[in-house]
């Protein structure tokens, strides 16, 4: 039977009414919803779980392409989707059909018999359920919220995986950033190797290696076991087993480059993976990440622009992402920053903007159909005792066209949400 994005979305709809709360960190309810289904996430082998800040989606992309390379098959579970919910089920390399998406999702309603349980956690049971089915080579699990109490650490890894941890979720995780690291390092287990990355903060860093080393499992650390540094026109990734000199990313984007050394010194702790001729064969620069400074030059929206201007789409929401993308633009223009910014109202925007050294122009909108959105007109209050510049705009079209006619030689960002990444994306 052929199964309408219509139809998928409405069974969604109704798994969100199983809990009042989007979030209630815990693993009792989804333990529970999983021992009714004979436990599917202990039948998946090799997973290698990835929790963190930022850079999870990129370091699990980098991860996947290194194993494809190898002529190994995956699995990917990924939060949240851009444009349509399947994006967040990958099973044997491909997005999850319709059909076998609402399969699956219906199978584990039923077996919940309307017991509460969040969205996360019965969406979470659902990938176990039908990656289970799925026997792939690798399993790539990436946390939702935290790690300790994500509904995605039900499992024994092969591999647990840390990329850059800061401030973000602090209504959940606690305000400090030892605090978010604790909870971060919770998918840290017993004689499982820990792949840890950069760190921008020291007390992270010796947050995880304090729980590995209390959990007893063996560390591999960015700047004691493994580093990636750039010599020239070149990249080198070397630890005690490799020394690597490659090509380096043709995106421009800083953070990638701290996502690509934490992924190949996640893939060379598995077995017989070949990591050199991943990088030999450049092959680092063909993996594709939707709406992490993507430059958007065609479509709807790209179409519109000035020829002397360009426009980024980038999905980042906190400090430490902002600081990394700001980074990136130093280094890829001198053009005028104008930003168009949406967020929810889970995130800071004053911080947020705080970490770029210039704002030419700044216009906020309301992130559309998104009801956690900040509403446009609270943005723009809160933001012009800061930003002579600042202005706003009734819709994403509005506020490109406004920026492209008044600017010239600009570099358009659209940032502060994934989930506005993911409107762009689909207008686009």
């Amino acid at each position: 039977m052929k199964i309408s994005s219509e139809q998928i979305d409405k069974l969604l709809d109704e798994l969100l009414e199983l809990h009042p709360k989007k979030i209630d960190l815990s693993l009792d309810r989804v333990c529970s919803l999983l021992e009714k289904l004979d436990n599917p996430q202990n039948k998946i082998n090799n997973i290698v779980h990835i929790a963190g800040t930022n850079g999870k989606f990129s370091t699990l992309k980098f991860i996947q392409d290194i194993l494809k390379s190898n002529s190994k098959s995956t699995n990917a579970y990924i939060s949240p989707h851009l444009i349509r919910f399947n994006e967040r089920f990958q099973l044997m390399d491909k997005e999850i059909s319709n059909e076998e998406l609402y399969s699956v999702l219906n199978k584990v309603k039923d077996f919940n018999h309307s017991d509460p349980i969040t969205f996360f956690e019965i969406t979470s049971s659902a990938f176990f359920e039908a990656a289970s089915n799925s026997p792939a080579d690798y399993t790539l699990l990436e946390v939702g919220l935290g790690g300790r109490l994500d509904s995605s650490n039900v499992i024994t890894p092969t591999i647990s995986v840390i990329t850059s941890i800061s401030r973000d979720h602090q209504d959940f995780l606690g305000d400090s950033i030892e605090m978010i690291a604790f909870e971060k390092s919770g998918i840290i287990k017993s004689d499982i190797p820990a792949i840890i990355g950069y760190q921008p903060y020291p007390e992270a860093r010796e947050m995880l290696m304090d729980q590995a080393e209390y959990k007893k499992a063996p560390i591999f650390a960015h700047g004691i076991h493994w580093n990636l540094t750039e010599h020239n026109d070149k990249f080198i990734y070397e630890d005690n087993q490799n020394k690597i000199e490659f090509d380096k990313l043709n995106t421009h984007n800083v953070f990638q480059k701290k996502n690509l050394g934490l992924a190949l010194a996640a893939a060379s702790k598995l077995p017989n993976i070949d990591i050199k001729s991943f990088v030999s064969k450049n092959l680092h620069n063909k993996t594709y990440f939707p709406g992490r400074m993507e430059k958007i030059s065609g479509g709807k929206l790209g179409s519109t622009i000035a020829s002397t201007n360009e426009l980024y789409l980038d999905g980042s929401h906190n400090e430490d992402a902002a600081s990394n993308l700001n980074e990136t633009i130093n280094q890829l223009t001198n053009k005028k920053l104008c930003i168009i910014l949406g967020m929810i109202n889970t995130k800071d925007p004053i911080s947020y903007l705080s970490k770029f050294d210039k704002i030419d122009a700044l216009t906020v909108i309301t992130i559309p159909n998104e009801e956690s959105a900040i509403d446009s007109n609270e943005l723009y209050a809160g933001l012009k005792k800061y930003y002579e510049n600042v202005n706003r705009a009734d819709s994403i079209q509005e506020a490109l066209a406004n920026l492209n006619n008044h600017h010239q030689d600009a570099l358009i960002l659209i940032c502060g949400s994934l989930y506005l990444a993911g409107k762009v994306l689909e207008m686009n």
